[in-house]
């Protein structure tokens, strides 16, 4: 069971990055720009709003130097998901759902009826 928790992670993880459209070289930009807007705000403690993940509602007041490492702390967060993964999604996708199904399967052979 255990190892078909973590396949049904996987599989969840890899399927997020594809539906976002994240690719190596797309996160490879983003961090560049996230590096240099690190920079640029490096010390800048005017304040803004930091909006925490996908819910619009989870404002958080900061400066602008907390924004920018904040900001460039998710997009290494997914380039570095990114590398756990083949260069092609797809390719990882179709190895991970074959595993999927051998997990069930051992799991429905060892089952009673």
């Amino acid at each position: 069971m255990q190892e078909l928790k973590e396949v049904e992670r996987k599989i969840k993880e890899v399927l997020d990055l594809m539906t976002n459209h994240h690719t190596r070289e797309s996160a490879d930009d983003k961090l560049e720009s996230a590096r240099a807007r690190r920079d640029e705000f490096h010390g800048n403690r005017q304040g803004t709003y930091y909006h925490h993940g996908d819910n619009s509602k989870a404002v958080a007041e900061t400066s602008w130097h907390t924004r920018a490492h904040l900001e460039l702390a998710e997009v290494l967060k997914t380039r570095i998901k990114l590398g756990q993964y083949a260069a092609d999604l797809e390719d990882s996708l179709c190895r991970l759902s074959e595993r999927h199904v051998e997990v069930l399967e051992r799991i429905l052979s060892r089952a009673r009826y």
